[in-house]
């Protein structure tokens, strides 16, 4: 009997102990050690001790006539280093499950270099249908990025943010549809300083205040090699939560603000060539890092205010070829990308009363890029050129520009990485 019962416990025991290794997560390391050396030839909007580059500043001339924002500047950071974990684990609810934790170097502090999380999530994934909830890249450029290696990845002709999200996608054959719930925390909203109208900060206050989540629909369509898709974000601001009447009572403000930026995108691969190209109608998009915002266009009689949104209109396109060598690859990137002021389609009461990421006197902006990026095994190098221009010109009260002038700024970005 006692042998009965020994063996008994060492059925249930190596039973557990392989119900507990079907169910243990599989935990895969992955990341690169990346290193960036910029050369600027101006002054530039960006960020990231500079390696994301966005659009060079407007003239600064001093009285004997010198542009001051007209100096060149140079760099070598690793600060984009970046480590990641991803996770596959057992089945729940019929579901395959999977997550993803992904950090770099690149987070806020007076050193730049704080462990920062770019990704953080956990993702529920049936035949048809799948879930994700955490920080992920934001899918109106999640689902296609430009091919460039810099930092900046298309931006500021392209969306680009990552962010916490409620993702749910549905496949129907060739299409897949998409419906995404967001909220802010790293790309933030341009608005004004508490309740001070005429001074911009940037705070993820003015999108949760106003309870609606930022919403993202989507439909894709794949098939072989060729991808399209159409888009549309619809953001939801609260600017102010409060503000003092005519009788100098602080009273709630129910005022909000509504934007929509639509976006079309389509892809093609065959063999060693590819083309991919985007289109974004933006309002208010200061969130999704392009030059964009918006600002009050009526002060009423009680000292409620109404908004009006900065539209733009940007789009991008590049062309790859990877070209086999005998020992690696050599990925050539030809991108090119233009952004255009559209205004308001109302007068804004000042210019200090207008919240917009990058310049108010801006009109348009564009840049031709090139680049060739050689890989072998775990090593990639690569050096790309990245000419901006900008012009910039006197603000009208709608927010167009005239008496336009142009700037250019001349990158030259080399990198080496290793990839684990």
């Amino acid at each position: 009997m006692k042998r009965l019962f020994l063996f008994a416990a060492l059925a249930v025991a190596a039973f557990c102990a392989n119900a507990q290794e079907n169910t243990k997560p599989s935990v895969k390391l992955y990341g690169f050690i990346r290193n960036y050396m910029d050369f600027d030839t101006r002054e530039n909007q960006s960020s990231n001790s500079d390696q994301f580059n966005m659009i060079p500043k407007d003239e600064n001339r001093n009285a004997y006539g010198d542009d001051l924002n007209q100096r060149p500047d140079i760099h070598l950071l690793s600060i984009t280093t970046r480590l990641g974990l991803n996770i596959t684990g057992p089945e729940f609810l019929g579901a395959k499950t999977s997550a993803k934790i992904e950090s770099d170097f690149a987070g806020f502090g007076s050193n730049n270099t704080v462990l920062r999380i770019r990704q953080a999530w956990a993702k529920m994934e049936w035949e048809k249908q799948s879930l994700l909830v955490g920080q992920a890249w934001h899918p109106m450029m999640g689902d296609m990025m430009p091919d460039v290696f810099s930092l900046a990845t298309g931006s500021p002709f392209t969306p680009f943010s990552r962010t916490p999200q409620a993702r749910y996608d549905y496949k129907a054959g060739k299409v897949t549809l998409t419906a995404t719930a967001l909220y802010q925390l790293q790309y933030l909203s341009y608005g004004p300083n508490a309740n001070d109208l005429e001074a911009s900060t940037t705070s993820f206050e003015y999108a949760r205040k106003a309870i609606i989540p930022e919403l993202y629909f989507q439909a894709m369509y794949k098939n072989g090699g060729f991808m399209a898709g159409a888009g549309v974000d619809i953001l939801t601001l609260k600017p102010r939560t409060e503000f003092v009447d005519n009788n100098g009572v602080k009273v709630k403000s129910d005022e909000l603000l509504h934007s929509f930026s639509p976006t079309l995108f389509a892809s093609y691969k065959n063999g060693n060539w590819g083309v991919k190209s985007r289109v974004t109608y933006a309002q208010n998009a200061s969130h999704l890092n392009m030059l964009s915002g918006f600002g009050v266009t009526k002060i009423k009689y009680n000292g409620e205010v109404e908004y009006g949104n900065l539209s733009s209109i940007t789009g991008w396109i590049d062309v790859t070829y990877k070209q086999q060598l005998e020992k690696g690859t050599l990925t050539w990137c030809l991108f090119g990308g233009y952004g255009k002021n559209l205004v308001c389609d109302k007068d804004f009461v000042s210019s200090k009363m207008m919240y917009v990421r990058g310049f108010k006197n801006l009109d348009s902006y564009w840049r031709v890029a090139p680049s060739v990026l050689y890989t072998h095994n775990a090593m990639q190098v690569g050096v790309e050129y990245e000419p901006t221009t900008a012009s910039y010109g006197t603000m009208k009260a709608d927010g167009s520009v005239d008496k336009e002038r142009s700037v250019t700024n001349h990158r030259v970005c080399l990198m080496m990485k290793y990839n684990f």
